[in-house]
Protein backbone atom coordinates (compact mmCIF):
# COMPACT_ATOMS: atom_id res chain seq x y z
CA UNK A 1 0.00 0.00 0.00
CA UNK A 2 1.28 3.44 -0.89
CA UNK A 3 -0.07 6.57 0.77
CA UNK A 4 0.94 10.21 0.65
CA UNK A 5 2.32 11.84 3.75
CA UNK A 6 3.05 15.45 4.65
CA UNK A 7 6.42 16.72 3.44
CA UNK A 8 7.17 18.21 6.86
CA UNK A 9 6.35 16.87 10.30
CA UNK A 10 4.75 19.11 12.94
CA UNK A 11 8.01 20.47 14.38
CA UNK A 12 9.33 21.16 10.86
CA UNK A 13 6.10 22.98 9.99
CA UNK A 14 6.42 25.18 13.08
CA UNK A 15 10.05 26.03 12.30
CA UNK A 16 9.27 26.68 8.63
CA UNK A 17 6.46 29.11 9.52
CA UNK A 18 8.72 30.94 11.97
CA UNK A 19 11.55 31.19 9.42
CA UNK A 20 9.17 32.63 6.80
CA UNK A 21 7.96 35.25 9.29
CA UNK A 22 11.49 35.98 10.57
CA UNK A 23 12.98 36.55 7.11
CA UNK A 24 10.51 38.53 4.99
CA UNK A 25 11.84 39.16 1.51
CA UNK A 26 13.94 36.00 1.73
CA UNK A 27 13.23 32.57 0.30
CA UNK A 28 12.97 29.63 2.70
CA UNK A 29 13.50 26.19 1.19
CA UNK A 30 12.98 22.86 2.94
CA UNK A 31 14.81 19.56 2.53
CA UNK A 32 17.57 20.72 0.16
CA UNK A 33 20.22 18.23 -0.94
CA UNK A 34 23.70 19.48 -0.13
CA UNK A 35 24.64 18.70 -3.73
CA UNK A 36 22.43 21.69 -4.65
CA UNK A 37 24.26 23.94 -2.18
CA UNK A 38 27.89 22.91 -2.53
CA UNK A 39 30.47 22.02 -5.14
CA UNK A 40 33.29 20.17 -3.49
CA UNK A 41 36.84 19.82 -4.71
CA UNK A 42 37.87 17.03 -2.32
CA UNK A 43 41.42 18.28 -1.78
CA UNK A 44 40.78 22.02 -1.57
CA UNK A 45 37.42 22.22 0.18
CA UNK A 46 38.11 19.68 2.86
CA UNK A 47 41.49 21.09 3.85
CA UNK A 48 39.69 23.12 6.54
CA UNK A 49 37.43 20.26 7.56
CA UNK A 50 38.72 18.36 10.57
CA UNK A 51 36.81 15.18 9.76
CA UNK A 52 37.59 15.24 6.02
CA UNK A 53 39.01 11.73 6.05
CA UNK A 54 35.45 10.48 6.62
CA UNK A 55 33.95 12.53 3.76
CA UNK A 56 33.26 11.28 0.26
CA UNK A 57 31.88 13.65 -2.44
CA UNK A 58 29.02 11.28 -3.30
CA UNK A 59 27.65 11.84 0.23
CA UNK A 60 26.45 15.29 -0.82
CA UNK A 61 23.57 13.80 -2.80
CA UNK A 62 22.41 11.88 0.30
CA UNK A 63 22.83 14.65 2.86
CA UNK A 64 19.99 17.13 3.25
CA UNK A 65 19.78 20.56 4.82
CA UNK A 66 16.53 20.81 6.76
CA UNK A 67 15.96 24.47 5.83
CA UNK A 68 17.89 26.98 3.77
CA UNK A 69 17.28 30.70 4.14
CA UNK A 70 18.18 32.34 0.83
CA UNK A 71 18.57 35.91 -0.30
CA UNK A 72 16.21 36.96 -3.11
CA UNK A 73 18.85 35.88 -5.67
CA UNK A 74 18.75 32.32 -4.20
CA UNK A 75 22.20 32.49 -2.61
CA UNK A 76 22.19 30.70 0.73
CA UNK A 77 22.38 32.88 3.81
CA UNK A 78 22.03 30.13 6.42
CA UNK A 79 21.15 26.50 6.90
CA UNK A 80 18.85 25.76 9.80
CA UNK A 81 19.03 22.19 11.12
CA UNK A 82 16.27 20.81 13.33
CA UNK A 83 17.65 18.30 15.81
CA UNK A 84 15.00 15.90 17.06
CA UNK A 85 17.10 13.74 19.36
CA UNK A 86 20.66 13.23 20.47
CA UNK A 87 22.28 11.61 17.44
CA UNK A 88 24.37 8.49 17.68
CA UNK A 89 28.13 8.94 17.24
CA UNK A 90 28.11 8.08 13.54
CA UNK A 91 25.28 10.54 12.88
CA UNK A 92 27.08 13.17 14.94
CA UNK A 93 30.24 12.67 12.85
CA UNK A 94 28.23 13.10 9.64
CA UNK A 95 26.56 16.22 11.04
CA UNK A 96 29.95 17.67 12.01
CA UNK A 97 31.37 17.11 8.51
CA UNK A 98 28.22 18.49 6.89
CA UNK A 99 28.32 21.60 9.13
CA UNK A 100 32.02 22.15 8.49
CA UNK A 101 31.59 21.88 4.70
CA UNK A 102 28.78 24.43 4.76
CA UNK A 103 30.84 26.79 6.90
CA UNK A 104 33.90 26.46 4.63
CA UNK A 105 31.57 27.51 1.79
CA UNK A 106 30.53 30.59 3.78
CA UNK A 107 27.09 29.36 4.80
CA UNK A 108 26.10 29.79 8.43
CA UNK A 109 24.70 26.74 10.22
CA UNK A 110 22.19 27.04 13.04
CA UNK A 111 21.02 23.95 14.92
CA UNK A 112 17.83 24.16 16.94
CA UNK A 113 16.17 21.61 19.18
CA UNK A 114 12.82 20.34 17.90
CA UNK A 115 11.35 20.51 21.39
CA UNK A 116 12.50 24.13 21.88
CA UNK A 117 12.12 26.02 18.60
CA UNK A 118 13.09 29.69 18.90
CA UNK A 119 10.60 32.44 18.10
CA UNK A 120 11.09 34.64 15.02
CA UNK A 121 13.09 37.38 16.74
CA UNK A 122 15.51 34.88 18.24
CA UNK A 123 15.97 33.15 14.86
CA UNK A 124 16.87 36.49 13.26
CA UNK A 125 19.40 37.21 16.00
CA UNK A 126 20.93 33.73 15.76
CA UNK A 127 21.48 33.99 12.01
CA UNK A 128 22.74 37.58 12.22
CA UNK A 129 25.19 37.03 15.08
CA UNK A 130 26.49 33.54 14.33
CA UNK A 131 30.09 33.75 13.09
CA UNK A 132 31.07 31.71 10.05
CA UNK A 133 34.24 30.30 11.55
CA UNK A 134 32.76 28.20 14.35
CA UNK A 135 34.29 24.75 14.33
CA UNK A 136 31.08 22.95 15.26
CA UNK A 137 27.70 24.59 15.70
CA UNK A 138 26.12 24.08 19.08
CA UNK A 139 22.56 23.00 19.57
CA UNK A 140 20.52 26.11 20.28
CA UNK A 141 17.86 25.79 22.94
CA UNK A 142 15.60 28.76 23.43
CA UNK A 143 12.53 29.13 25.57
CA UNK A 144 9.44 29.73 23.42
Amino acid sequence: MVTAKPLLDRAEQVLYARLVRAFPGHIVLAQVALAQLLEVDQAAATSGVKAANRFRPNQLSRWVADFVVCRPDFTALAVIELDTAVPRNQQRDASDVKDQLLQVAGIKVVRVAANDIPQEAALKVLVATLPLNRSTPRLIRHAS
